[in-house]
């Protein structure tokens, strides 16, 4: 999907890894292009395990924050497919009362592989909830106001009020509100008891107030943003995610003799200022036909690459580009280096969404 600020149309790659495209034109600069790459999940043996069941976390708050769990789980989503299966709440209730034993969270390893193979979960998810809740301090900022000012006269005679000459300072109190909140999530593989996955967690969230303005943010709301930024790390380290990268495209005419292939250029380059990136692509590739020594061209047909997923050619392209220019450049080495870790990350990605 492509998307201009301020304009907008489409343009879908369906390929693994997956890749969605959009561009930005950034006035009196070179044209960008942002790409949004699917990456691995951090914890690769995590991101296999995919139905799990989580058991109430311990700690203040730990029920309510695994069941906010339980919806991160099942709201993540691939090429609209659901990534994990959940085991059902009800399952895993009617198991726990069966083994008669407390819900409070903490729970041994044996015990999750007994509990996990009864509901029939390949890991069981637990945790601990260290940190949840909030601080204020008081403090005071310094105000200025003015009491007296100039009074002038226009060339008509008119008063007029001018320049503050006397001022009165004064101080008012302030709070600054500090939420925290930490958690340790543990996922325990059913089969051989193993922990798959282990992180301490934690966010922390501030605002700050004053009596003659708007108040500190409440809260609730500082901890639901501290809480958010758990769920959002602990997001990307069982599943894959998106990162987004900006590519910049190149307009040189540098190895260039034809006046076609120049032309050829410069209208992809305005075919991909105005999102159509299938236009553009074309007509680099005919230029290049035109003027094969062209590491503009080469690195433009590298990107046309990248975005529909070919990532060995796009590297090759990148490479041939890095060349034929014979110096150091940015833009290519970054090139060079995303298409290197994209490679590097395609088996693993590739095993993550086909799962064990």
């Amino acid at each position: 999907m492509f998307n201009l600020r301020g304009k907008s149309c489409s343009f879908n790659y369906f390929v693994l890894p997956v890749l969605c495209v959009a561009l930005l034109a950034f006035s009196g600069c070179a044209t960008k292009i942002k790409v949004n790459m699917l990456q691995p999940a951090q914890y690769h043996e995590a991101s296999l395990t995919k139905a799990v069941a989580v058991l109430p976390f311990s700690g203040p708050g730990g029920r309510e924050f695994a069941a906010e769990i339980e919806g991160v789980l099942v709201g993540i989503g691939i090429d609209d497919k659901q990534y994990f299966t959940l085991v059902d709440r009800t399952s895993i209730d009617k198991s726990i009362s069966e083994m008669q034993f407390s819900q409070s969270g903490l729970v041994d390893q044996k015990t999750a592989v007994k509990l996990g193979k009864m509901i029939g979960a390949q890991g069981i998810y637990t945790g601990v909830v260290t940190q949840n809740n909030y601080d204020d301090s008081p403090y005071s900022e310094r105000r200025s106001t003015c009491v007296r000012y100039e009074q002038k006269k226009d060339d008509k005679g008119k008063t007029y009020q001018g320049a503050c000459i006397q001022w009165r300072y004064y101080n008012v109190r302030c709070t600054k509100r500090v939420a925290n909140f930490a958690v340790s999530p543990k996922l325990v593989d059913v089969t051989t008891g193993r922990i798959l996955y282990s992180r301490n967690l934690s966010a922390t969230t501030n605002s700050t107030g004053c009596e003659d303005t708007r108040p500190a943010q409440s809260e609730m709301i500082l901890l639901e943003q501290a809480k958010d930024s758990v769920r959002k790390e602990f997001r990307r380290d069982i599943a894959p995610y998106y990162v987004t990268r900006e590519i910049r495209l190149m307009d040189s005419t540098d190895g260039i003799t034809s006046k076609e292939a120049i032309d050829k250029l410069k209208r992809g380059m305005e075919y991909a200022d105005k999102g159509r990136m299938d236009s553009a692509c074309e007509l680099w590739g005919e230029a290049r036909n035109i003027a094969a020594n062209s590491h503009a061209l080469l690195y433009n047909l590298g990107v046309c690459a990248e975005s529909r997923g070919d990532l060995d050619a796009a590297l090759s392209l990148y490479k041939q580009s890095d060349r034929i220019l014979g110096k150091p450049d940015d833009d290519i080495s970054l090139a060079l280096g995303r298409a290197g870790e994209a490679i590097k990350n395609r088996n693993k990605l590739k095993e993550q969404l086909s799962g064990k």
